[in-house]
């Protein structure tokens, strides 16, 4: 019986670790399927892809076009691409820089530094590197955090300021209201979700998208591609996540909003997400022009790409 109980112990064992090896082995060649076999999506003609060292982190960046800098900040779980079919139109207007956010694609997977204050001194960071004393900028998403927090910090380095389809951490009463009902802002920041997500990012992505559409399959095959590699690359889980732990820019939203941004601002948000957002944005600035995107989910610019482009034309362009 005890040579039995003896022989079964170490079956189970071997089939647990058996399944334990198969399981990381097969986790290791889907992530080095993704990384090897898919290539970064290509900028379009007149754009070229650029890396810098900024705020002790590598950026990598898109830039083309011709005039005022005009800075573009992707939100989750997108990078620069969400913006690519804006690119050709904006290009004959503007310098555009489009970088990928710390942590996400081709910039680097530091391991901390993800408060929305940190990151924006990295795109400030980069656009002084560039030889920009002042920029346009507009941020979706997470990006909009960001751009924000660019501003509040730089308001004189800043000519204009589009915040698209997002809200600006612990600006009540929409920040508790929207955090209540987003499922993802729970599951995202907890300690061991990105463990969870790494080398399945493929099927967060896929139920992701459309949880928050309004137009459903808005996306083309191309963006879905380039976005879930991006997410993909080895430590971009961990590092987007990071994002979602929402604390410290709680405590410097409160300090920021003390003093009311005085340059245009354009509040730019989906009739069927953010309807909200031209009066949240009043309550942090003091110049502020609504845009309600129609007929629209969270991702405006997939959704409604016409509506977008012609809404930034003429805020940016106008004098």
């Amino acid at each position: 019986m005890k040579i039995t109980n003896r022989i079964l112990k170490v079956t189970v064992m071997l089939i647990a670790f058996t399944f334990y090896s198969y399981t990381s082995f097969s986790k290791n060649i889907i992530q080095t399927t993704i990384n090897k076999a898919i290539k970064p999506a290509s900028p379009p003609k007149g754009f070229s892809n650029q890396y810098a060292i900024v705020n002790g982190v590598k950026i990598h960046y898109v830039i083309g076009g011709h005039g005022t800098p005009l800075m573009l900040v992707h939100g989750f779980p997108q990078n620069w691409y969400m913006w690519d079919r804006l690119l050709p139109e904006l290009s004959k207007h503007f310098t555009i820089i489009a970088p990928d956010l710390r942590g996400v694609g081709e910039s680097g997977k530091s391991q901390g530094g993800y408060d929305k204050k940190t990151m924006a001194i990295d795109l400030h960071e980069l656009a002084k590197k560039l030889g920009y004393k002042k920029i346009d900028i507009a941020g979706h998403d997470i990006g909009m955090m960001v751009a924000y927090a660019y501003a509040a910090q730089f308001p004189n380095e800043v000519n204009k300021l589009a915040l698209l389809d997002a809200l600006i951490p612990g600006v009540e009463p929409v920040w508790s209201q929207v955090k209540a009902q987003a499922w993802w802002f729970g599951f995202f920041s907890q300690p061991h979700s990105s463990e969870v997500a790494e080398g399945r990012m493929n099927l967060i992505l896929e139920d992701f998208f459309p949880a928050v559409s309004f137009v459903q399959n808005s996306f083309t095959s191309q963006e879905k591609a380039e976005f879930t590699r991006a997410y993909s690359v080895k430590g971009a889980a961990r590092a987007s996540f990071l994002c979602f732990v929402f604390e410290q820019d709680i405590k410097d939203n409160q300090e920021f909003r003390k003093h009311k941004l005085a340059m245009p601002v354009l509040a730019m948000g989906s009739d069927h997400f953010a309807p909200f957002l031209g009066a949240h944005v009043r309550l942090v600035a003091s110049n502020v022009k609504e845009c309600v995107i129609t007929g629209s989910g969270h991702w405006i610019i997939q959704e409604q790409t016409g509506q977008v482009q012609k809404g930034l034309l003429e805020f940016f362009m106008e004098k």
